[in-house]
């Protein structure tokens, strides 16, 4: 184990400790890097506390990475993770973030809690506002794109909504969670859209014409987050992480509880590593759990962040996991296999 201790100032992001861990054939480096705001060398009596890192999304190439908190939407140079830039957004609280299938919008989520529910619709890569969606009564806390020009949200008012984005409009509302709704996930083909929140419930949507399915209710606890098994054959997969702390995965279409695992502490955010044969969760212990979906054995634990780790994104290509925390950390994971060489700026 190696310990550096670096100077971590406001007006740049450099690496305040750097941990090596070797299991077997596979070998992480993980590498915790400061928020430009958060100070790790205190220069007066007092530390600035930055809000925690909310939501994290890769740029399309995954050569940048955006993430989102309440002081604003943060975009990071990828891998070195030096802020490029800070997008003001209108509303302070933040939990969402979503590129469209071309790559040339982001969709920002947020609100002010039990008054507005707001999605901001941003241009990529010049980061300005070209429209604001507004008719939630609280905040939105997921969304996810049917097309370049449609989205769905999730919000705490209970409901999720289908978007027109061209002409600012809601196309469908879809009732039937009692409590605010948390995630929603997309499946293959775009008809079929799986939600689930604080109702302890996943519910399964039929987009066009609008039916609910089929509700899922085998979470004794909030439902925090939901994950697509990238593409693979047989049925659609969703896995589900739960205050009750279970990752539990799912075939949505035919209602079906496949398998699931319950961890020592919460799962907050959950993805999938991109050949579906990993799912990996951060938890309030501020660990990322890897678990193999298949035997549902924990295979790793590690250390991602102090206090709990509220978000998670995995690289597109480069196996890299990134993790953000309270007071504005980020840390990077980097996982080779067969001990092949690891780097990290």
């Amino acid at each position: 184990m190696v310990i550096t201790g670096i100077r971590c100032s406001s007006r740049q992001v450099t690496l305040s400790s750097r941990v090596q861990l070797v299991w077997g054939s596979l070998v992480l480096l993980l590498v915790t890097v400061c928020s430009p705001s958060a100070a790790v060398e205190k220069v007066t009596s007092e530390s600035r506390v930055s809000p925690p890192v909310t939501a994290i999304a890769f740029a399309p190439g995954g050569k940048q990475v955006i993430s989102c908190s309440q002081s604003g939407v943060h975009v990071h140079d990828w891998p070195t993770l030096k802020q490029l830039r800070v997008i003001k957004a209108s509303v302070a609280n933040l939990h969402c973030l979503a590129f469209s299938p071309n790559g040339q919008l982001l969709a920002v989520g947020g609100g002010d809690p039990a008054e507005s529910g707001v999605i901001e619709i941003l241009s990529w890569p010049t980061g300005k506002r070209v429209a604001t969606l507004s008719k939630h009564t609280d905040s939105v806390r997921s969304v996810t794109w049917l097309s370049n020009a449609r989205l769905v949200s999730a919000s705490l008012d209970r409901e999720v909504k289908s978007w027109d984005v061209q002409q600012r409009r809601v196309l469908e509302t879809y009732q039937g969670h009692s409590r605010g709704v948390l995630a929603i996930a997309l499946l293959p083909g775009g008809k079929i859209l799986v939600s689930a929140g604080e109702d302890q419930s996943l519910r399964v949507w039929q987009l066009e014409p609008q039916q609910m399915v089929r509700s899922m209710v085998q979470h004794t606890k909030t439902v925090n987050a939901l994950a697509l098994r990238p593409a693979s054959q047989g049925l659609p997969m969703v896995a589900s992480a739960a205050g009750d702390r279970t990752v539990r995965f799912w075939q949505p279409t035919i209602g079906r509880l496949v398998r699931f695992v319950r961890l020592q502490v919460a799962p907050l955010a959950v993805a999938w590593t991109p050949d579906g044969s990993r799912v990996v969760a951060s938890c309030t212990d501020g660990q990322v759990r890897v678990i193999d979906p298949e035997t549902v054995k924990v295979m790793h634990e590690l250390p991602a962040v102090e206090g709990w780790a509220y978000s998670l994104a995995v690289h597109p290509t480069d196996g890299s996991l990134l993790v953000g925390g309270q007071n504005g950390q980020l840390r990077r994971v980097i996982m080779a296999q067969d001990g092949a060489s690891t780097s990290a700026n």
